[in-house]
C-alpha cells in the first residue's frame, strides 16, 4: 500500500529537554523516502520536554503521556501498542542516528526478508567517538536459525562486555518486524527498570528466523557524565535478586524455543544468572567512578545488593561453575563464589576503572 507506515520509531522521554531537539532533528534529517511515524512517550517528565516536543509541530509525531514515572518498559510497551509500522525502531531521547539509518536498514530488511536488522554504533563522550574504527564483527553478517543459536550461546560464554548494549542483543538501533512482536505477544517486562532491554532482546531472538548485521556505525550512543542511567535507577530503587531469576527464565525459554536440549538450557541459564549479575555490578560501579551516583549512596546501594548476592546459595553455586570469557574479570565471579563482600567490592571497582580507561583509549 502506498500509504503504509514502514517504520514506527518509539522513544521514551524523561527529563530530556537538553537533548530532545537534537534527537528529533536526526529523525527529520533521514533520507528515507517512505513513510515513518515517531511515537514519543513522556514518562512524567518534570522539565520542559513535553513543551519542546509539542512546539515542533511534527505531523507524523504522536506524543503520549504517562501519569506517573513508570520506567522505560512501561513507556515502550505503550509505544508498541500504538505502533502502525511494518517495522519498529527503538531509540533513546539523548541519542542520535545517521541520516541514512532508516534507508540502509529498511533496504536490507526488505531485500533479505529479515525479522531483525541492526547496525554498529558509536559511543560518544565529550564529542569523541570511543569506538572509532571499532566494530562488533569484521564484516557484514547474516544470521540464520543455526547462527542465531550459536550467537546466543556465544553471548553468554564468549561475550565481550565492552561492546555495550547495542549488539545483536538489545532493543535500540535496529529494525524489528512488528509481526514478530504481535504474533508472539512480546512486550517489555514492566517490573524491570534495568536489563529490560536485554530481556526483550532475548525474547525476540527466540522467534527471529533471519537477522542481518550492517557494518556501519549508524547509531550514536551518548555517554553523559553526572547524568543518571537505567542501572542507577534500578539499583537505587532496589533491584531484588529474583529479577535476575526472571531474566534467567526468559533466556531459558528463548533457548528452548530455538530447540536447545534441556541440559544445555539449564547450563546456559546458570551462566546467564552470573553473567547479568556481573553486568549490573560493573555497570553500577562504573557509574560510581564517573560520579554519576553520589559516592556514599552508591556504596550503600551496591553493598546491599552484594549482600543479597553472596547470601544466595543458587547464585554462589552457579558462580563456582561460571565460564569466564577472555574479556572478563576472573576475580568477580571468584569473589561471589567465595562469598567475600570486601573482595567483590574491590574487584568491581578495579574492573570499572579498567573498562573506563579502555573505552577512552579506543580499545573497545
Amino acid at each position: 500500500m502506498k500509504d503504509q507506515i514502514c517504520i514506527s520509531v518509539i522513544i521514551p522521554v524523561y527529563n530530556s529537554e537538553n537533548h530532545i531537539i537534537n534527537c528529533l532533528n536526526s529523525l527529520l534529517a533521514q533520507d528515507f523516502k517512505k513513510r515513518f511515524e515517531i511515537i514519543m512517550i513522556d514518562d512524567a517528565s518534570k522539565d520542559s520536554s513535553r513543551e519542546k516536543i509539542k512546539i515542533q509541530n511534527i505531523p507524523f509525531l504522536n506524543l503520549y503521556s504517562l501519569p506517573s514515572n513508570s520506567g522505560q518498559s512501561v513507556a515502550r510497551n505503550l509505544g508498541i501498542k500504538n505502533a502502525k509500522g511494518k517495522y519498529i525502531f527503538f531509540m533513546d531521547a539523548d541519542d542520535l542516528i545517521s541520516s541514512d539509518t532508516f534507508s540502509t536498514l529498511y533496504e536490507v530488511a526488505e531485500k533479505n526478508d529479515c525479522d531483525l536488522v541492526f547496525s554498529d554504533f558509536k559511543r560518544i563522550e565529550n564529542f569523541k567517538n570511543q569506538r572509532n574504527n571499532i566494530f562488533n564483527y569484521t564484516s557484514e553478517k547474516y544470521f540464520d536459525n543455526k547462527a542465531i543459536l550459536e550467537a546466543m550461546k556465544k553471548e553468554l560464554y564468549d561475550h565481550n562486555p565492552l561492546f555495550g548494549h547495542l549488539g545483536l542483543f538489545g532493543c535500540n538501533g535496529r529494525l524489528i518486524k512488528s509481526s514478530v512482536l504481535q504474533t508472539n505477544k512480546i512486550l517489555f517486562r514492566e517490573e524491570l527498570r534495568y536489563l529490560e532491554d536485554k530481556t526483550f532482546g532475548w525474547d525476540i531472538l527466540g522467534f527471529v528466523n533471519k537477522a542481518q548485521y550492517v557494518r556501519k556505525q549508524l547509531y550514536s550512543y551518548h555517554v553523559y557524565p553526572n547524568v543518571s542511567t537505567a542501572v542507577i535507577d534500578g539499583v537505587n530503587r532496589g533491584f531484588p535478586i529474583n529479577n535476575f531469576e526472571l531474566v534467567k527464565d526468559h533466556i531459558e525459554k528463548s533457548l528452548r524455543q530455538r530447540g536447545l536440549n534441556e541440559n544445555e538450557v539449564k547450563k546456559c541459564g546458570d551462566q546467564s544468572l552470573i553473567f547479568f549479575i556481573i553486568t549490573l555490578l560493573v555497570s553500577y560501579s562504573r557509574c560510581m567512578v564517573l560520579g554519576k551516583v553520589e559516592k556514599a549512596k552508591g556504596k550503600f546501594c551496591r553493598r546491599k545488593i552484594i549482600k543479597e548476592i553472596i547470601n544466595n546459595n543458587s547464585i554462589t553455586k552457579a558462580a563456582g561453575s561460571y565460564s569466564i570469557s577472555k574479556q572478563e574479570s576472573f576475580w568477580i565471579p571468584k569473589a561471589i563464589f567465595l562469598r567475600s563482600q570486601f573482595f567483590l567490592e574491590f574487584a568491581c571497582d578495579r574492573r570499572a576503572n579498567e573498562t573506563i580507561k579502555m573505552r577512552r583509549k579506543g580499545k573497545s
